[in-house]
């Protein structure tokens, strides 16, 4: 077993940018929003070299030999997803007075935009405990944790260091925002089978829904179920939470505005991967989403291998 850390230049495009606000270089500081809309940012090789000890790092099997873009290249390409997510959430959180409301508190507001700027790290670049997850599609538990419900969880003590295994093929059938590795010359717009796109969002109306969320945004899920990572904001973990009727507090009819926001919304993972989500494509789709729907499509993870929901989850 071989780990490695990744080095594609394309996956790290829209990371780029931030860094260079704290690092000279060529290219002048742009919000993290304006990084995400430019899927086609020039890389540089000195920003690249800032970002390795500070994400997360990859199993590689034999499979990343083959042509790209490949699964790996969207492994890549979500781990630029997660943390731009969390970026994102930090430049609008403190004016949001629209869409915020309905994911969390009011007096929890600092906290909330707390627990982003953990993943984030103090130079927005990744907090260097997430180098201590690595990704992995080969499932060594036992019994095996990936079953035709689960997408993605973590295996290990949550205080330590984690290994976040992938379960295809469901996993991959998530969608990137970064450009991949052998997409480079062409368009992610003309892309539906590998990319996020408004015009998909939107396709069955302009609502919050499982049409927004990416592998990215699973990664992100994880990423706050680490409690080295989060635990020290509330003095608590951050996990998936329970609804009246004993669900998980998954996906975004359960977190808006159907958990309870004094007690649960702040320390369950959904709650924020969905107002991070819901913020971002706001602002790129230029659209006022309405509120999810359920018992239909919005609340329906296509996915999920015909299930309503998918399981993202640790083991402890």
């Amino acid at each position: 077993m071989h780990w490695t850390y990744f080095s594609s230049p394309f996956a790290l495009t829209l990371l780029l940018p931030i860094v260079s606000a704290v690092t000279p270089g060529p290219h002048p500081p742009i919000t993290p929003l304006e990084a995400f809309k430019k899927r086609d940012f020039p890389p540089n090789a000195g920003y690249r070299m800032q970002m390795y000890r500070e994400l997360p790092s990859i199993d590689y099997d034999d499979e990343h030999t083959r042509p790209h873009p490949n699964d790996w290249d969207q492994v890549e390409a979500a781990i630029v997803d997660a943390l731009q997510l969390a970026l994102v959430a930090l430049e609008l959180i403190d004016n949001d007075a629209d869409i915020y409301p309905h994911y969390f508190s009011r007096r929890d507001r600092e906290k909330v935009k707390a627990v982003y700027e953990r993943v984030a790290g103090e130079c927005k670049t990744g907090n260097v405990l997430l180098s201590k997850i690595h990704i992995q599609t080969t499932d060594l538990s036992n019994p095996p944790g990936c079953d035709k419900e689960t997408l993605v969880y973590m295996r290990g003590p949550a205080t330590d260091a984690l290994i976040m295994v992938l379960c295809p093929p469901d996993v991959f059938q998530k969608k990137a925002y970064t450009r991949l590795i052998g997409d480079d010359t062409r368009d992610p717009e003309t892309q539906p089978d590998r990319y996020l796109r408004c015009q998909d969002i939107t396709a069955d109306g302009q609502h919050v829904s499982y049409r927004m969320e990416s592998l990215g945004a699973l990664f992100l899920h994880e990423y706050l179920h680490y409690d080295t990572l989060t635990q020290p904001i509330y003095g608590r973990p951050i996990l998936d939470q329970k609804l009246p009727s004993g669900e998980d507090a998954y996906g975004p009819v359960a977190v808006y505005d159907n958990l309870n926001k004094n007690l649960l919304s702040r320390v369950n993972a959904d709650s924020y991967v969905f107002y991070a989500v819901h913020s971002f494509w706001r602002e790129v789709c230029g659209v006022e989403f309405k509120a999810p729907r359920g018992g239909g499509g919005d609340d329906v993870d296509v996915d999920c291998g015909g299930h309503r929901s998918c399981h993202v989850r640790v083991e402890r």
